[in-house]
């Protein structure tokens, strides 16, 4: 992903809503509101992408999905690629 892990770590949360994110800055836990785990997050910072001038983050993000409904998990995804979508042209 091209985020540093200082911008993972303020849109995580955001992005999961009233789920519980705990953790970081390595390893994330998602809960939900009853408390059972949804996902586990590792990031891993990467040596940034560079675009002449311009240099741009990277890093490294492994989900593992830890709930067993295909609903839940489909809600996750969501969440989590809404709260990460970033605008283009």
């Amino acid at each position: 992903m091209g985020y540093s892990l200082t911008e993972f770590a303020q849109v995580l949360p955001s992005a999961m809503r009233d789920w519980t994110v705990s953790g970081g800055p390595d390893i994330w836990r998602v809960s939900d509101r009853a408390g059972e785990s949804i996902a586990v997050i590792t990031t891993l910072p990467q040596a940034a992408r560079a675009l002449g001038a311009l240099r741009i983050p990277v890093l490294r993000v492994e989900i593992v999905l830890l709930c067993t409904s295909l609903a839940l998990a489909e809600e996750f995804s969501r969440r989590f690629e809404r709260g990460f979508h970033r605008g283009g042209g």
